[in-house]
């Protein structure tokens, strides 16, 4: 479930999206060649916030620290100008040579190509950036701060030659919704380069010197990003650091609130499902890597993909990727019709929208686990992906072949009336949306009655009753001779 922000985060990208109320600057795609494994790969950023996901040395940080670079301080601006030597420096162990890393932006109506390039030695195109205030937060800022050197004369330092600055009220209530903890006060005491952030809870105070890394380190987040620029860009390296899951979910909140107040891009890295969740499905790179090193950038994966993706403790021998929910348990029951043997071999997944399941499935082979990919019945057919039965989308397939009898049979499975069911069917698919047929089936039948419910009873039958088990075996042949190539000695 996305954020309680997301809604109208969403409404003002689509109304304003880059015109002077909107987001008149914005980093729009970045392209890397050269650099840690990047071989000329894309990363596209299609929402004011984006999260990027990915298994440890995917290039999540590589990203970012891209991203940080492809702006220069305005004049005057508190903000830092990062330069790609403060990210990607030459080494005793390390040469950096060869690279590009081509950047596209919108300013105002107009899109443009900036490229920051070090061919031999040096750095060449950073001078001539446009402008923006950026600010970039890595994993470094949930550091404790009694846990650093000299933490002691630190403080004193701060007292003794630091200002301090208030959170304002509103600031307060972001801090206390983000943890899900009542602050009454929080300020930031600062010397030069040192801070220290007090609270206020429950009439005691305390500093950074006893508070936890993620309560720290949201307050440091919320004080920073009050005083920002509009319009800035903000690049945050693994924003769930330290923090439980529903802390993460309230940042997020707040993360997404703040973009649609100062029309901030954020850009973060990631590898929470409670991260991804809190984000609509274009909010969402995946960034996968094949045995090979090559990178593929996926857009609009499921929390459920991204997950297994980044996950080692797996068993099953094959992975099946397709659309959404409704998809995925119509393969489960397929395969329990045609081929139950296969069930405890393979795991389903639901990606995301066609396009992104076609996309995968040009890699499957190149996947640290095998896969293959299963799109909704309607799509074109192709080499590289099955179609689901029924020459349709799941939901309009099952609901217009099933008779009136076959129905019943629904009924009998609900509990419900026969009657009552059919009126509720033809009320429902009045509806153009087909996604939201189930749905309005289980409102008209009321009671407990849930959607997917529906959708599982709708399912069953038009798989028994009108696929029957010969379809169902004939369709589990590719994802049998699957199993064969994944695991040769294994039968």
């Amino acid at each position: 479930m996305s954020a309680p922000t997301e809604a109208k985060l969403t409404s003002a990208w689509n109304t304003a999206r880059h015109e002077g109320q909107g987001w008149p600057l914005f980093l729009t795609a970045i392209q890397i060649d050269g650099l840690r494994g990047w071989r000329g790969e894309s990363v596209e950023f299609r929402y004011p916030v984006v999260a990027i996901a990915g298994a440890n040395g995917a290039g999540k940080s590589t990203v970012l620290k891209a991203a940080a670079s492809a702006y220069r301080a305005p004049a005057g601006s508190t903000a830092l100008t990062y330069y790609p030597d403060d990210f990607f420096p030459k080494t005793p162990w390390d040469e950096v040579s060869g690279v590009n890393l081509t950047f596209t932006l919108r300013q105002g109506a107009t899109t443009v190509t900036m490229t920051v390039r070090k061919p031999t030695h040096r750095w060449r195109g950073a001078t001539e950036r446009k402008a923006r205030a950026t600010y970039f937060l890595d994993i470094s800022r949930i550091q404790p701060a009694n846990t650093q050197i000299g933490y002691g004369r630190t403080a004193q330092e701060v007292i003794s030659r630091g200002t301090t600055e208030s959170l304002t009220a509103q600031q307060v209530s972001q801090l206390s919704r983000s943890l899900g903890r009542t602050y009454e006060t929080a300020r930031v005491d600062r010397s030069k380069d040192k801070q220290i952030g007090v609270v206020t809870q429950a009439g005691v105070a305390y500093s950074n010197f006893h508070q936890g890394a993620g309560e720290d380190s949201v307050l440091d987040m919320i004080s920073l990003l009050g005083t920002v620029p509009d319009k800035s860009l903000v690049v945050i390296d693994e924003v769930e650091a330290s923090l439980h899951p529903m802390a993460q979910r309230g940042l997020m909140t707040e993360l997404l609130r703040l973009a649609v107040d100062k029309k901030l891009q954020i850009i973060l890295s990631t590898h929470s499902p409670y991260i991804l969740d809190q984000l609509p499905p274009l909010a969402r790179v995946f960034i996968s890597v094949d045995r090979d090193g090559g990178r593929k950038i996926l857009y609009g994966v499921s929390t459920d993909f991204a997950l297994n993706q980044m996950d080692d403790e797996r068993h099953e021998e094959l992975d099946i990727y397709c659309e959404d929910d409704e998809a995925a348990y119509a393969i489960e029951r397929v395969i329990a019709t045609g081929a139950p043997s296969l069930l405890s071999r393979v795991r389903i997944t639901g990606v995301g929208p066609a396009s992104t399941v076609m996309a995968l499935a040009t890699i499957t082979d190149k996947l640290p686990r095998p896969g293959i990919c299963v799109v909704d019945g309607e799509q074109t057919p192709g080499s590289d992906y099955l179609l689901l039965p029924g020459n349709d989308r799941p939901e309009v397939a099952a609901f217009q072949s099933l008779s009136d009898a076959q129905w019943e049979k629904v009924a009998l499975r609900l509990g419900r009336p026969a009657g009552e069911l059919l009126d509720a069917k033809e009320a429902a698919m009045n509806i153009e949306n087909h996604h939201a047929w189930t749905r309005e089936i289980a409102k008209r039948l009321g009671g407990t009655m849930r959607p997917s419910k529906v959708w599982e009873a709708v399912a069953d039958i038009w798989i028994t009753d009108v696929l029957g088990t010969t379809g169902a075996q004939s369709w589990c042949a590719p994802i049998e001779a699957a199993l064969r190539a994944a695991n040769p000695g294994g039968g």
